[in-house]
This record gives structure tokens, C-alpha cells and sequence, in this order.
């Protein structure tokens, strides 16, 4: 009976990680190896420099300044703006307004926006000459500010806007049902205690969908980390993406394949791609490391 189960095991099973191993294991294998070298990967002239890869990587003045700053800029900064602003909206909707269904829908509506499309949107808001931020600025009167939202100085908060705008919805709508789950005579006991909503929210709403919560994070790091789309398309096809604008995914995408003069440097942008890796690793360890409680059952 027992020999009878293995096999059924193996037979459901095989091919699920036969097809991980393949598409999974063996291309996150072959990066490590890749990275070791010098190469354009369109030839077999493959030269082994062991960690130059590296090494020239972490002594990139770009990589440190923009590249990692934006990637981390985009991590802390907008994770914090957007489980905030998921939070807020998920507190509103928890109140029961007329229209929920629909409202929440609306909220949800950018997540399915294509990120290409919301560059193109954010570009015309932050337009100067006839974008919407200028166009108010001179209804109310401030038309003598008008300040150049897309400058290089600004330009990473311009984008972040914009992808806090794109995600917000995805993780109100997580958070939301969540909190939904949470019992109601528990919340209306304490609220008979003389607990007020602030209090309720952090000792009781929070504890209780500690699970979901910790999921998000860990999924919006990957996300930010890897986020290519929305940076990438930001320049419109002209200058596509502009410097300050980049991130670790699309200076990998640039150093692979160049801008406007190919590069092809598949050796030293698979270096990238495996330090990507690390960071993503690295926060999954942190996180459930500083996370880590005991579940609460109900």
C-alpha cells in the first residue's frame, strides 16, 4: 500500500517538478555560472574573470547612486505610502459607505491599468505647459510656480507617485478583505470596553491578520525590486530610461541590450540579476525573521 502511494506521488508530482527544475532551478543556476564571465551571450567565446563581474559592479559610482538608490528609494518610501494609503482606504471602506462594490472597484481600477499606459497618463499630468498639476496651480492662482515636475531632481518622486497610484489598489484590496475576516463581537466587546478605534485597529485588527500583512510586504519587495515596466516606458519611446529614472531591472535591461548604441554585456548584467537575488533573499530573511510571531487561531 505504502510502495502503491509513493508511486501515485511520484506520478502526480513528477511532472510539476520536472518542469520546476527546467524553468526554474537550472536557469537560477546557470545566472551564477554566467556572471563569472565575459560575455556579449551571443557567441561561445565565453572568457572566465571569476568575480570581475562583481567587482567592477560594486565599484560602479552609477550603480551605487542611482541604480540602488532608486531600488531602495522605491522599497522603503513607497512601501510606505502605499500600505498607507491601503490601510486608509481599507479603514473607509471597513466603515460600510453607500456604493462599496463600486468604490471599491475604482480603487482597484489602476492595478489593471497596463504600465505602459499609466507612464504615458503620468506624463501628461506632469506635464508642464499643459499637464493637470500646472493646469491647477494657475486656476488657484500659483500659476508663477509651475515647476518642472519631471526634473532631474524630482524625477524619482514624479515616478514613485505614479507607481503608489498603480499599486495602491492591488494591496487595499488584499488588506481589506483581510481585515473583513477579522470576528465582529471581538471588535464590538472592546468597543464596549471603552477601546477606541486606534487602539482596535493596532491591537486587534493588526494581530489578527498578522499573516496577510507579512505576505504583502514580502510581496512588494519582490515587486519593487524587480519593477521594470512602468520605469522603463516612463521616456516614451524617446529616451527610454532616462538616467535618474533607472532602477536595478532596468540598467540589467540596458547593460544586456544598450540604449540607443547596443552593449551587450550579458557577462556583467547577469551579475546584476544575481545580486537581485541576494537583495530579494536578503529582505524575505529580515522580514520573517523581525515578523515571526505566534499565530493567532479564530
Amino acid at each position: 500500500m505504502k510502495r502503491k502511494n509513493t508511486t501515485m506521488v511520484l506520478l502526480f508530482l513528477g511532472p510539476c517538478l520536472l518542469l520546476y527544475l527546467l524553468l526554474f532551478l537550472y536557469p537560477a543556476v546557470k545566472a551564477f555560472f554566467v556572471s563569472l564571465f565575459d560575455w556579449n551571450g551571443f557567441t561561445s567565446d565565453m572568457q572566465f574573470i571569476g568575480l570581475g563581474n562583481f567587482r567592477e559592479l560594486f565599484s560602479d559610482t552609477h550603480f551605487w547612486s542611482v541604480v540602488m538608490a532608486n531600488s531602495f528609494g522605491i522599497i522603503f518610501f513607497g512601501g510606505i505610502l502605499t500600505f498607507g494609503i491601503a490601510f486608509f482606504l481599507s479603514g473607509l471602506i471597513a466603515t460600510g459607505p453607500k456604493g462599496k462594490k463600486f468604490m471599491r472597484g475604482l480603487i482597484y481600477f489602476p492595478s489593471i491599468i497596463n504600465p505602459v499606459a499609466v507612464a504615458i497618463l503620468w506624463s501628461f499630468i506632469y506635464n508642464h505647459q499643459y499637464g493637470l498639476l500646472n493646469g491647477f496651480l494657475r486656476v488657484i492662482g500659483l500659476g508663477h510656480i509651475q515647476p518642472t515636475w519631471t526634473a532631474p531632481d524630482t524625477l524619482f518622486w514624479a515616478i514613485l507617485v505614479a507607481l503608489v497610484w498603480m499599486y495602491s489598489g492591488f494591496y487595499f484590496v488584499i488588506l481589506s478583505s483581510a481585515l473583513e475576516r477579522v470576528p465582529v463581537d471581538l471588535v464590538e466587546s472592546a468597543k464596549l470596553e471603552g477601546a477606541s478605534e486606534f487602539r482596535i485597529f493596532f491591537t486587534i485588527k493588526i494581530p489578527m491578520i498578522w499573516d496577510v500583512l507579512v505576505t504583502t510586504i514580502i510581496f512588494w519587495c519582490i515587486t519593487a525590486v524587480k519593477e521594470f515596466s512602468l520605469l522603463y516606458a516612463w521616456g516614451g519611446g524617446v529616451d527610454v530610461p532616462q538616467a535618474g529614472a533607472q532602477n536595478l531591472a532596468t540598467y540589467m535591461y540596458m547593460t544586456a541590450f544598450g540604449r540607443r548604441v547596443t552593449m551587450y554585456r550579458m557577462g556583467y548584467s547577469t551579475a546584476m540579476g544575481v545580486v537581485m537575488f541576494l537583495i530579494v533573499a536578503l529582505f524575505y530573511l529580515i522580514i520573517t525573521r523581525l515578523t515571526r510571531r505566534e499565530e493567532i487561531q479564530y
